[in-house]
């Protein structure tokens, strides 16, 4: 049996540009590591043209996960790409399904996701904004991150969102109890997220009112919503399909401990 094809490194990033946005949407998150995340500081490739791009950032302490996104329209190309992935913990991204398989027989343990990717063309937006909303504050960081990832020291994260990204709330007073902000954008996309709704607050409308108004703002700028909602999140694909996003397909977020 031969040995895996060993990953090129990519130097010059300017080389996947054209293979990552053949489908801006799909490949959104691969393409904001590799152009926007200064932390994810290694790209590999196979093929040429190429059929493969990991982007990798390595584990900042000994304990620390690796990250990778991963966009592959070919199997071989894939498992070429992969052998870059380190041993220990890793918290990662894959454009398709099928590229867990080459993953699969290298994890002690994994948690795998699969989320179904949705978005928003303008002539599909059905606005259902039936509140007034205003901005998040930093204020709020510390709350929200309590609530998006209790496991993880999420508050600097999330800190960084509200002050470089477009958001919005509705407030009981001066109370934030619904919220909406993004995770990134591209040059063509703007990806939503941390849509919350207080417990106390639900089912008044205020996820349809956040949500509509983050939509709104992403269209005026002429970017396409994105967001992934989670296969098994019955309520939260209802409601994107309310505000009239259409499904694209389903990617996976995951994490594993590789041997």
């Amino acid at each position: 049996m031969s040995s895996p094809t060993p990953p090129s490194r990519v130097d010059d990033r300017e080389r996947v540009r054209a293979f990552l946005e053949t489908d801006p949407v799909g490949n959104a998150v691969v393409w904001d590591r590799v152009f926007q995340r200064p932390n994810y500081r290694e790209v590999y490739s196979a093929g040429d043209p190429p059929k493969a791009v990991l982007v990798l950032a390595r584990p900042r302490s000994p304990n620390a996960p690796t990250g990778f996104a991963l966009h592959a329209t070919d199997p071989a190309g894939a498992e070429a790409v992969l052998e870059a992935v380190l041993k220990g913990p890793a918290f990662f991204f894959l454009t398709e399904e099928w590229q867990l398989s080459p993953l699969e027989p290298r994890a002690e343990t994994l948690d795998a996701r699969s989320a179904w990717l949705f978005a928003l063309r303008r002539e599909d937006f059905i606005d259902l904004q039936q509140h007034e909303v205003r901005p998040v504050t930093p204020a709020w960081a510390k709350a929200i991150a309590e609530r998006w990832e209790p496991d993880w020291p999420s508050e600097p994260y999330v800190r960084s969102r509200i002050e470089n990204g477009p958001s919005f709330g509705v407030y009981d007073g001066e109370k934030l109890v619904a919220w909406s902000m993004t995770h990134f954008e591209t040059d063509r996309v703007s990806m939503m997220g941390f849509l919350h709704v207080m417990e106390a607050y639900r089912r008044r409308g205020f996820a349809k009112s956040v949500g509509s108004a983050l939509a709104k703002d992403i269209l005026a700028r002429g970017k396409i919503p994105v967001l992934h909602v989670y296969a098994d999140n019955a309520p939260s694909i209802e409601l994107a399909q309310m505000l009239g996003f259409r499904r694209v397909k389903r990617q996976v977020w995951a994490e594993a401990v590789f041997r």
